[in-house]
């Protein structure tokens, strides 16, 4: 099961709004400099879009896999202590505040905790209990 994440509309116009305000600033610089500045806002613009689009919550056999543009979470279900809805506005791989909260082990310094955002987010919090035993 493989959903997209939901998407705040705030958050979405934050997304396009830097990809234009991005792309304006190739036309407000002068010539000399477009290459310069091209070498810096395409990768800005290449990464929002890569999270906006990007941005997806896959329920496999073994583990719940997270991805938000380059990031990555491959979490094992037997490794998940807990999952609660919450709004809580950490940076995550989420797009939306309608948020699942999962808590689980992790022997990295940067896991254990993890924010997604569904469309459903009852929907997809019922699908992972019935393939992690211990929530």
């Amino acid at each position: 099961m493989r959903v997209k994440s939901a998407v705040d509309w705030w958050v979405g116009l934050l997304i396009w709004f830097t990809i234009v305000i991005s792309i304006s600033t190739l036309f407000l610089v002068p010539e000399s400099e477009r290459g310069v500045t091209f070498l810096i806002v395409a990768p800005v613009v290449a990464l929002m879009l890569w999270i906006y689009f990007g941005t997806y919550y896959e329920l496999k056999v073994d583990h719940l896999y997270c991805r938000s543009g380059p990031l990555v979470a491959r979490i094992p279900y037997c490794a998940i202590k807990s999952a609660r809805l919450t709004s809580n506005p950490i940076s995550s791989m989420a797009l939306s505040l309608r948020r699942i909260e999962i808590t689980y082990v992790s022997k990295s310094i940067f896991g254990g905790l993890v924010y997604i955002s569904p469309p459903d987010r009852e929907g997809f919090l019922r699908e992972l209990k019935q393939r992690c035993s211990r929530l």
